[in-house]
């Protein structure tokens, strides 16, 4: 008969785990080849640990239905009759019109249309924000004339003196008998909301909801997924998103940071209707089923003398198509000029890179702007193992470094513009739930350029000549890093 001591148990126990855990990886065909490699390497080199991390963070939950209905099955459901028309509108558009600046935007159009869903919506108004104090001041004086409803989602929501200044304005709205719904993010709110704060809200008659609640150990399994959409809907007629959370660093750089820059949009129109939808849906996803069909959150809209057209991409975990990921891919292949790129972290995935440098060799200016001041190290250092191919390729590389920059834009040609919460990371086009307005407008456009050309005071562009003064130590240490990039 075999003996064992304690020792030789656990040892047994650690390779069975791990060979399972690797088993595991290996059957999951969701995940691409070189995330596969990564987690491989890492539980076979952390063992014990990595088979941790995998189990909170690399177990393929999508198809557990993380949500309970998708934003895109929402906007078929309603809108199936709109999507038609402006399908076969597009296909004519597309037959008819032989201009290659206007044949790329329909194709963008129909892009987001047939992967998600998104019609087309010509009635907005739009106006843009690049510092929290006017963005959260005009925020506060719409909260203050709401008339029926406000919706807000944030993936961070802190009870610090914003959060304190939005929880008054919206008790007194709640009081007045408005319906005030809030959704935070398990994780990204995670300890930033004082019980305090959370009981006033709960008292005062406002709804709130946590998306993947860590108090549930089922959602503590999910820690990896994270809802990391902002939006405000205020009557069904005003719309929020962006960059911004609600946080008072979002104002004045807080503890870290000596300013913060970012961008937001504030939309009156028909695209308002889209992100109430989103909200909604994430609403029933964050707890007991709410199916709420009511027509006073989905007002219509009398067309004015400035309409924009828009588009509303959304992507997430349990999206069919990474719309927002293939966005951005045909913005770059598809652009006959140049790009201006804003992302606060910058680790793309092999179709986003090769995108990029080939539209660099063929002669489009590729503009990338990142944080020079970081507040994740990790990510920082490995977008710079990035850098190299891309600066030979001719892109040109530049590090913001007046505060932190968290704003997450691309405008192609000054013909379309996409400002929302994904960064040009993995994570964000494959992990999270993202949100991005598509604009269809030079002036817009234009003015993104302009604000990015202002930005460029305050950055420091990479050469190649730069990159390679750094030590042997950095080099190594970063593209050890990179090899786990497709797992961050």
């Amino acid at each position: 008969m075999f003996k064992f001591d304690m020792y030789q148990i656990l040892a047994i126990t650690s390779i069975l785990i791990t060979v399972a855990a690797a088993l595991s990886i290996l059957l999951d065909e969701d995940k691409t080849t070189e995330s596969v490699i990564s987690w491989l390497l890492f539980i076979f080199i952390f063992r014990w640990i990595g088979v941790i991390f995998y189990i909170l963070l690399g177990i393929n939950w999508k198809k557990n239905n993380l949500v309970q209905e998708k934003p895109e099955d929402i906007f078929k459901k309603y809108l199936q009759s709109a999507l038609d028309r402006q399908s076969r509108f597009l296909e004519n558009s597309l037959n008819t019109d032989s201009d290659e600046t206007f044949n790329d935007t329909i194709k963008t159009i129909r892009l987001l249309l047939s992967g998600n869903s998104s019609i087309l919506t010509l009635n907005n108004r739009i106006k843009l924000y690049y510092d929290g104090q006017e963005a959260f001041n005009d925020l506060l004086r719409d909260i203050e004339r709401a008339e029926d409803s406000i919706h807000m989602e944030f993936f961070i929501w802190r009870s610090d003196v914003l959060g304190e200044r939005i929880k008054e304005a919206l008790i007194k709205k709640a009081l007045q008998g408005l319906d005030v719904k809030l959704i935070f993010d398990g994780l990204g709110s995670f300890g930033k909301i004082s019980f305090k704060y959370r009981r006033e809200l709960k008292e005062n008659g406002i709804q709130f909801r946590y998306f993947l609640d860590l108090n549930s150990a089922m959602a503590r399994l999910k820690i990896n997924y994270r809802n990391h959409r902002k939006i405000v809907v205020i009557d069904g007629r005003k719309g929020y998103t962006g960059g911004m959370n609600i946080g008072q660093e979002y104002i004045d750089g807080g503890r870290r940071f000596s300013t913060w820059r970012d961008t937001a949009l504030r939309v009156t129109g028909d695209s308002v209707m889209l992100l109430q939808a989103l909200f909604l849906t994430d609403w029933n996803s964050s707890g007991p089923a709410e199916y709420i069909v009511d027509s006073k959150f989905f007002p219509s809209f009398h067309p004015d003398e400035v309409q924009i057209p828009m588009q509303i991409a959304v992507s997430g975990p349990d999206s069919r198509w990474s719309s927002i990921e293939q966005l951005y891919f045909i913005l770059l292949t598809n652009a006959n000029k140049e790009v201006w790129i804003q992302s606060p972290y910058f680790v793309p995935n092999d179709s986003i890179l090769k995108a990029m440098q080939a539209s660099a060799l063929s002669g489009i200016k590729i503009h990338l702007m990142m944080t020079g001041i970081p507040d994740k190290r990790v990510p920082f250092w490995v977008a710079q193992t990035y850098f190299e191919t891309l600066l030979e390729s001719g892109v040109r590389i530049y590090m913001y470094k007046a505060g932190f920059l968290h704003s997450k834009m691309m405008v192609s040609d000054k013909k379309i513009s996409t400002v929302g919460t994904c960064n040009m990371d993995v994570r964000s086009f494959h992990i999270n739930f993202e949100v991005n307005s598509v604009i269809y407008d030079e002036k817009i456009s234009s003015e993104l350029v302009d604000r990015f050309n202002l930005d460029l005071e305050h950055c420091e562009e990479i050469t190649l000549q730069s990159l390679r003064k750094r030590g042997f130590f950095r080099r190594v240490r970063n593209n050890f890093l990179r090899v786990f990039s497709p797992i961050m």
